[in-house]
Parts: structure tokens; C-alpha cells; sequence
């Protein structure tokens, strides 16, 4: 038995709510939107960046910031003078061989995914160690090996989405997304998150 204990100093927070359902009605209008293929050719996404501030969308967002909020505050430990809001919204279609390329979200401090027509064939999201994060070993040192993974050799993390799931993140961390192994078209829904209110105080204090 190990005689030492160890603290996880600076860990960066994966939110994960499995209790976010749509209807039927919410379903269909993404089914139904106008899309459109990015540059980078590998998926499709809405028309619309502000996907569910539509009225029919109104309830998913409602319980998604209920869920985001309380995750800030609980977990986060945020002031009740600290607020947020979701900037930006959007459907991502992926069909057969669908994937998403490495990348962060700009203009937010944090990021989130909802799951909404999905199985365990078509991807997971995968979550990349910072370039930057350099606290054990240096990028350019690899043993080549580990007996097994632990949260202190990983360089990726896999999370497998299920429907009715949404993974919140902050936006600066690097993540993809795997390709669609299935003959089934994939749908999420992305949308950003940030501050409002009061930040600090005296010579520090932002309000937004």
C-alpha cells in the first residue's frame, strides 16, 4: 500500500450532464435547418450561429444553462455577483466519415457540446494535453511507454457521448472529434459561454 498521498494541484474541469433531453419538436427543426459545409470539408453546420435562441429551441437552452450555471457555481465556487451568458449556438452534422479537425473556441472562456442524435459508432470527442502544460515532463521527453493510463500520463482523453448528454469545456482546451464509422448522420449542438456582471473589485474591478 502506498504510504504517500497526492494532490491534483490546477486539474482542468470536464463537465459532463446526461439528464438534458429534447423533444421531438426541437429534433426536427435541426433535422430541417439550411446547412452548410466549413472550409475544412469534414461535417456540416447550421446556417444559424444563434441555433437556440429560436423559440422553439427556448426549453433545451434553458436547461442547459440551468446545468452550466449551476456547474459554475457549485464546482466553481463563482461569486453570485458573476453571471454568464451563451454568446453563440450552432448545429454540427456529421455524416459518414465525418470527423472534426484539432481546435479551440475563440472569444469565450467556456465551450460546450450537447448530444443530440448519436450512437457509440459515430465518434467520440477527444481532448488534447496543452502544448503548453509542461508541469511533469517537458514535450520533447516520452518514456515511450506507461504501465497503464492515469490522469498524469494521458496526452488525449476520449469521452464517448451519448444522446441527452452535454460536455461543457473550457475554450482553450484543445479538442477533435473522431469520424463516423456509421451510415447515420451524427447531430450535436455547440454553443459558447461568456462572463457577465462583476469581476473583482477596487482598482480590479470589470463589469460586463
Amino acid at each position: 500500500m502506498n504510504q504517500y498521498k497526492i494532490l491534483n494541484l490546477f486539474p482542468t474541469p470536464v463537465f459532463i450532464d446526461e439528464g438534458i433531453h429534447t423533444t421531438k419538436k426541437q429534433r426536427d427543426f435541426v433535422y430541417n435547418t439550411k446547412w452548410y459545409r466549413p472550409e475544412a470539408d469534414n461535417g456540416w453546420l447550421t446556417n444559424n450561429h444563434y441555433l437556440l435562441d429560436e423559440d422553439v429551441m427556448k426549453t433545451l437552452k434553458e436547461k442547459i444553462m440551468k446545468s452550466f450555471n449551476a456547474m459554475m457555481s457549485n464546482s466553481m465556487q463563482f461569486q453570485d455577483s458573476v453571471g454568464w451568458r451563451m454568446t453563440n449556438s450552432w448545429a454540427v452534422k456529421h455524416d459518414t466519415g465525418g470527423w472534426a479537425q484539432e481546435h479551440i473556441h475563440t472569444n469565450s472562456v467556456f465551450s460546450g457540446v450537447y448530444y443530440m442524435d448519436t450512437n457509440e459508432h459515430q465518434g467520440k470527442i477527444k481532448f488534447h494535453k496543452p502544448t503548453h502544460d509542461q508541469t511533469i515532463l517537458p514535450l520533447t521527453f516520452r518514456p515511450g511507454s506507461y504501465k497503464e493510463p492515469t490522469d498524469y500520463n494521458l496526452d488525449f482523453a476520449h469521452i464517448q457521448p451519448e444522446n441527452g448528454m452535454m460536455v461543457v469545456f473550457p475554450s482553450t482546451l484543445l479538442h477533435s472529434v473522431s469520424a463516423n464509422k456509421s451510415e447515420w448522420d451524427r447531430y450535436s449542438i455547440a454553443f459558447n459561454f461568456f462572463p457577465t456582471g462583476t469581476w473583482g473589485s477596487d482598482e480590479h474591478e470589470l463589469i460586463l
